[in-house]
Protein backbone atom coordinates (compact mmCIF):
# COMPACT_ATOMS: atom_id res chain seq x y z
CA UNK A 1 0.00 0.00 0.00
CA UNK A 2 1.55 4.04 -1.03
CA UNK A 3 2.24 5.42 2.22
CA UNK A 4 -0.38 8.19 0.99
CA UNK A 5 -2.83 5.58 0.89
CA UNK A 6 -4.83 4.03 2.93
CA UNK A 7 -6.83 0.86 2.15
CA UNK A 8 -9.62 0.77 1.32
CA UNK A 9 -10.42 -1.81 3.94
CA UNK A 10 -9.11 0.25 6.70
CA UNK A 11 -11.05 3.49 5.42
CA UNK A 12 -14.20 1.29 5.49
CA UNK A 13 -13.39 -0.20 9.16
CA UNK A 14 -12.59 3.39 9.90
CA UNK A 15 -16.09 5.10 8.72
CA UNK A 16 -18.06 1.84 10.17
CA UNK A 17 -16.45 2.61 13.53
CA UNK A 18 -16.91 6.43 13.89
CA UNK A 19 -20.28 6.43 11.72
CA UNK A 20 -21.78 3.38 12.43
CA UNK A 21 -22.39 2.64 9.06
CA UNK A 22 -21.39 -0.07 7.06
CA UNK A 23 -21.37 0.75 3.34
CA UNK A 24 -23.03 -1.59 0.65
CA UNK A 25 -20.68 0.36 -2.00
CA UNK A 26 -17.22 0.62 -0.65
CA UNK A 27 -15.92 2.30 -3.87
CA UNK A 28 -18.51 5.51 -3.14
CA UNK A 29 -17.11 5.70 0.35
CA UNK A 30 -13.19 5.80 -0.94
CA UNK A 31 -14.28 8.53 -3.77
CA UNK A 32 -15.61 10.60 -0.59
CA UNK A 33 -12.27 10.79 1.07
CA UNK A 34 -10.30 11.06 -1.93
CA UNK A 35 -8.85 14.74 -2.64
CA UNK A 36 -8.36 15.86 -6.31
CA UNK A 37 -4.31 16.00 -5.67
CA UNK A 38 -4.78 11.78 -5.27
CA UNK A 39 -7.10 11.24 -8.57
CA UNK A 40 -6.00 8.92 -11.18
CA UNK A 41 -7.44 6.06 -12.96
CA UNK A 42 -7.80 4.26 -9.36
CA UNK A 43 -8.59 7.09 -7.60
CA UNK A 44 -11.74 8.98 -8.33
CA UNK A 45 -11.70 12.51 -6.55
CA UNK A 46 -14.55 14.06 -4.41
CA UNK A 47 -15.27 17.22 -5.73
CA UNK A 48 -18.85 16.06 -7.39
CA UNK A 49 -19.90 14.23 -3.91
CA UNK A 50 -18.78 17.18 -2.59
CA UNK A 51 -21.41 19.37 -4.75
CA UNK A 52 -24.33 17.13 -3.87
CA UNK A 53 -23.12 16.64 -0.33
CA UNK A 54 -23.32 20.37 0.53
CA UNK A 55 -26.98 20.70 -0.79
CA UNK A 56 -27.80 17.93 1.32
CA UNK A 57 -26.42 19.29 3.99
CA UNK A 58 -27.88 22.88 3.33
CA UNK A 59 -31.51 21.10 2.65
CA UNK A 60 -31.11 19.37 5.99
CA UNK A 61 -29.94 22.41 7.64
CA UNK A 62 -32.80 24.68 6.60
CA UNK A 63 -35.53 22.21 7.13
CA UNK A 64 -34.50 21.52 10.70
CA UNK A 65 -34.42 25.07 11.23
CA UNK A 66 -37.60 25.89 9.94
CA UNK A 67 -39.63 23.25 11.47
CA UNK A 68 -37.73 24.50 15.09
CA UNK A 69 -37.92 28.13 14.91
CA UNK A 70 -41.78 28.88 13.15
CA UNK A 71 -41.35 32.28 14.37
CA UNK A 72 -37.80 33.34 13.02
CA UNK A 73 -37.94 35.44 9.88
CA UNK A 74 -35.64 33.97 6.95
CA UNK A 75 -33.21 36.40 7.83
CA UNK A 76 -32.43 34.71 11.69
CA UNK A 77 -32.70 31.10 10.11
CA UNK A 78 -29.97 32.42 7.62
CA UNK A 79 -27.75 33.71 10.32
CA UNK A 80 -28.29 30.61 12.44
CA UNK A 81 -27.64 27.66 9.08
CA UNK A 82 -24.64 30.42 8.58
CA UNK A 83 -23.42 29.41 12.36
CA UNK A 84 -23.99 25.52 11.68
CA UNK A 85 -22.77 24.71 8.08
CA UNK A 86 -19.35 27.22 8.38
CA UNK A 87 -16.43 25.62 7.32
CA UNK A 88 -14.92 25.52 11.06
CA UNK A 89 -17.76 23.81 11.85
CA UNK A 90 -17.38 21.42 9.09
CA UNK A 91 -14.13 21.24 9.46
CA UNK A 92 -13.93 20.51 13.27
CA UNK A 93 -16.11 18.11 13.23
CA UNK A 94 -14.09 15.84 10.67
CA UNK A 95 -11.37 16.26 12.90
CA UNK A 96 -13.43 14.68 15.37
CA UNK A 97 -14.71 12.16 13.49
CA UNK A 98 -10.51 11.59 12.16
CA UNK A 99 -11.29 11.87 9.16
CA UNK A 100 -7.77 13.44 8.54
CA UNK A 101 -6.34 9.72 9.25
CA UNK A 102 -8.10 8.03 6.31
CA UNK A 103 -8.00 11.11 3.45
CA UNK A 104 -6.55 9.95 0.61
CA UNK A 105 -4.10 12.59 -0.33
CA UNK A 106 -1.45 13.82 -3.39
CA UNK A 107 2.12 13.36 -2.24
CA UNK A 108 3.10 17.13 -1.60
CA UNK A 109 -0.40 17.11 0.85
CA UNK A 110 0.16 14.02 2.36
CA UNK A 111 4.09 15.20 3.49
CA UNK A 112 2.05 18.34 5.57
CA UNK A 113 1.62 18.19 9.37
CA UNK A 114 -1.73 20.14 9.39
CA UNK A 115 -4.42 19.52 6.64
CA UNK A 116 -5.85 22.69 5.37
CA UNK A 117 -9.29 23.50 6.80
CA UNK A 118 -10.93 23.10 3.04
CA UNK A 119 -9.88 19.62 2.51
CA UNK A 120 -11.53 18.83 5.58
CA UNK A 121 -14.89 20.57 5.29
CA UNK A 122 -14.90 19.12 1.71
CA UNK A 123 -14.51 15.49 2.93
CA UNK A 124 -16.81 16.13 5.43
CA UNK A 125 -19.68 17.28 2.56
CA UNK A 126 -18.57 14.49 0.31
CA UNK A 127 -19.32 11.64 3.25
CA UNK A 128 -23.14 13.29 3.62
CA UNK A 129 -23.15 12.64 -0.17
CA UNK A 130 -21.97 9.07 -0.20
CA UNK A 131 -24.13 8.13 2.49
CA UNK A 132 -27.31 9.63 0.60
CA UNK A 133 -26.18 7.55 -2.79
CA UNK A 134 -25.38 4.34 -0.49
CA UNK A 135 -28.45 4.10 1.97
CA UNK A 136 -30.53 7.46 0.87
CA UNK A 137 -31.71 10.56 2.59
CA UNK A 138 -32.65 8.93 5.82
CA UNK A 139 -29.34 7.68 6.57
CA UNK A 140 -27.55 10.97 5.50
CA UNK A 141 -29.95 13.00 7.42
CA UNK A 142 -29.65 11.14 10.69
CA UNK A 143 -25.50 11.46 9.98
CA UNK A 144 -25.58 15.39 9.45
CA UNK A 145 -27.96 15.91 12.88
CA UNK A 146 -26.31 13.39 15.31
CA UNK A 147 -22.57 15.15 14.08
CA UNK A 148 -23.49 18.70 14.63
CA UNK A 149 -26.15 18.12 17.18
CA UNK A 150 -24.17 20.12 19.95
CA UNK A 151 -24.06 23.39 17.01
CA UNK A 152 -27.80 22.68 16.52
CA UNK A 153 -27.94 22.81 20.82
CA UNK A 154 -25.77 25.79 20.76
CA UNK A 155 -28.45 27.54 18.39
CA UNK A 156 -31.32 26.01 20.30
CA UNK A 157 -30.59 27.57 23.23
CA UNK A 158 -28.88 31.01 21.89
CA UNK A 159 -25.48 30.41 23.64
CA UNK A 160 -23.52 30.89 20.41
CA UNK A 161 -21.08 33.62 20.36
CA UNK A 162 -21.55 35.47 17.31
CA UNK A 163 -18.65 36.18 15.31
CA UNK A 164 -19.76 38.47 12.77
CA UNK A 165 -16.35 38.80 10.59
CA UNK A 166 -16.27 34.61 10.67
CA UNK A 167 -19.20 34.29 9.08
CA UNK A 168 -18.94 37.15 6.33
CA UNK A 169 -15.79 35.57 5.77
CA UNK A 170 -17.10 31.80 5.24
CA UNK A 171 -19.90 33.34 3.33
CA UNK A 172 -17.57 35.38 1.03
CA UNK A 173 -15.07 32.22 0.96
CA UNK A 174 -18.29 29.42 0.06
CA UNK A 175 -20.46 31.81 -1.71
CA UNK A 176 -18.22 34.25 -3.47
CA UNK A 177 -14.62 33.23 -4.28
CA UNK A 178 -13.29 36.11 -2.35
CA UNK A 179 -12.64 37.28 0.83
CA UNK A 180 -13.40 40.67 2.82
CA UNK A 181 -11.73 43.49 2.98
CA UNK A 182 -11.44 45.73 5.75
CA UNK A 183 -10.21 49.64 5.72
CA UNK A 184 -10.09 52.21 8.23
CA UNK A 185 -11.89 55.49 6.82
CA UNK A 186 -11.65 57.48 10.01
CA UNK A 187 -9.86 58.12 13.37
CA UNK A 188 -11.07 60.33 15.57
CA UNK A 189 -10.11 61.44 19.10
CA UNK A 190 -6.80 61.23 21.50
CA UNK A 191 -4.33 58.77 21.57
CA UNK A 192 -5.67 57.51 24.51
CA UNK A 193 -9.43 57.35 24.02
CA UNK A 194 -9.25 57.38 19.83
CA UNK A 195 -12.56 55.70 17.97
CA UNK A 196 -12.20 54.00 14.64
CA UNK A 197 -14.53 54.41 11.37
CA UNK A 198 -14.55 50.99 9.10
CA UNK A 199 -15.88 49.40 6.09
CA UNK A 200 -15.99 46.23 4.48
CA UNK A 201 -15.22 45.70 0.65
CA UNK A 202 -16.91 42.19 -0.58
CA UNK A 203 -15.92 41.89 -4.09
CA UNK A 204 -15.50 45.46 -4.83
CA UNK A 205 -18.44 46.43 -3.06
CA UNK A 206 -18.17 48.77 0.37
CA UNK A 207 -20.67 48.14 3.52
CA UNK A 208 -20.52 50.02 6.27
CA UNK A 209 -19.17 52.42 7.32
CA UNK A 210 -19.48 51.28 11.33
CA UNK A 211 -17.50 53.43 14.43
CA UNK A 212 -15.46 51.21 17.43
CA UNK A 213 -13.44 52.17 20.43
CA UNK A 214 -11.36 50.01 18.32
CA UNK A 215 -10.59 48.53 14.49
CA UNK A 216 -11.48 44.82 16.15
CA UNK A 217 -15.22 45.97 17.68
CA UNK A 218 -15.24 48.69 13.97
CA UNK A 219 -14.63 45.66 11.92
CA UNK A 220 -17.57 43.38 14.07
CA UNK A 221 -19.92 46.12 13.30
CA UNK A 222 -19.11 46.60 9.68
CA UNK A 223 -19.19 42.98 8.89
CA UNK A 224 -22.70 43.21 10.91
CA UNK A 225 -24.05 45.52 8.59
CA UNK A 226 -22.82 43.88 5.33
CA UNK A 227 -24.26 40.57 6.28
CA UNK A 228 -27.71 42.41 7.32
CA UNK A 229 -27.23 44.20 3.63
CA UNK A 230 -26.71 40.74 2.08
CA UNK A 231 -29.89 39.52 3.58
CA UNK A 232 -28.11 37.34 5.99
CA UNK A 233 -29.15 39.16 9.53
CA UNK A 234 -32.25 39.93 10.91
CA UNK A 235 -32.58 44.10 10.93
CA UNK A 236 -34.09 44.04 14.03
CA UNK A 237 -30.88 41.79 15.57
CA UNK A 238 -28.46 44.20 14.01
CA UNK A 239 -30.46 46.96 15.61
CA UNK A 240 -30.54 45.43 19.18
CA UNK A 241 -27.46 46.65 21.93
Amino acid sequence: MDATHPSEAEILEHLERRLGHRFANPAIAVQALTHSSAKDKDFACNERLEFLGDAILGHVISEYLFNQFPQCEEGDLSTMKSVIVSAKTLSEKAHELELDKVVILGRGLAEKRALPRSILCNAFEALIAALYIDSGMEAAKTFILSALRIKVDEILKDEHDKNYKSLLQDYAQRRMATIPNYRVVKEVGPDHKKMFQVEVDLAGTPYGPAWGVNKKEAEQRAARLALESLGLLAVEEANAE
